[in-house]
């Protein structure tokens, strides 16, 4: 069994690791310009 709060904090720490990459980043910025995910 483990806590809650350690199962978001794993997931809060990954996903600003995923932020952090260049593909991730291309991504958002297309979704907030056009409104539709990066197709590739």
């Amino acid at each position: 069994m483990v806590d809650e709060q350690w199962l978001l904090d794993l997931e809060r720490k990954n996903f600003m690791e995923l932020l952090a990459t260049d593909k991730t980043k291309a991504r958002v910025e297309c979704m907030l310009k056009n409104g539709k995910p990066l197709q590739n």
